[in-house]
């Protein structure tokens, strides 16, 4: 996989206000960005009616609300991105679902690899739905998920960030699977 842009410079002119910048930042990130936009889809499954361009555009639009001010270089700039596409995602399956009685929900199962094969529309808002169960829980756990399995970022990345070791952010993600899986499991049929 290449590397991934650094653009801490041009998030910080963005926090500023310069316009040029954000400008900028887009067109240096946008090859990154429809990368993580179409691995997304690509769990999502043939549900989904949207293409990684518009993914990419409506995520951006996302972000381009805010001033920049919070965010942590680039890695935490690329979580942000990835965060808002699963919201968008998320967004659309919520408006396609109509829940009716004996509507199952299927188990899916988070593993350390990104490419993951095609999910379901139950099965995106039951890990949505999970990960906000583990949010109210455990913030950074919750961030470690999104960071990694819809962020793509490495543990190697994550640890660095972190200030841990990778060994730790490895049984932190075994923690965050564990309960994703059991949170997943109780949720209860609609």
């Amino acid at each position: 996989m290449a590397e991934r842009p650094h653009v801490t410079d041009l998030l910080d002119a963005v926090a500023r206000g310069e316009e040029q910048a954000r400008n900028e930042l887009f067109e240096r990130v946008y090859l990154e960005l429809k990368r993580i936009a179409r691995s997304q889809l690509r769990r999502s499954g043939d549900w989904m009616s949207v293409n990684p361009t518009t993914l990419l555009h409506e995520a951006w639009l996302k972000f381009s609300r805010t001033d920049g001010r919070e965010l942590q270089g680039s890695t935490h700039f690329y979580n942000i991105l990835s965060q808002a596409m699963r919201h968008v995602l998320t967004d659309i399956a919520r408006s396609r679902v109509t829940t009716k009685r004996g509507h199952q929900m299927i188990r899916i199962e988070l593993n350390e690899q990104i490419e993951q094969p095609e999910t379901s529309l139950a099965e995106l808002l039951a890990v949505d739905a999970a990960l906000e169960r583990l949010q109210a829980c455990d913030a950074e756990l919750a961030q470690l998920v999104e960071w990694h399995f819809f962020g793509g970022i490495s543990f190697v990345d994550i640890a660095k960030l972190r200030g841990v070791t990778e060994r730790t952010v490895r049984r932190h993600w075994d923690m965050a699977r564990l309960f994703l899986a059991n949170a997943i499991e109780s949720t209860p049929e609609s």
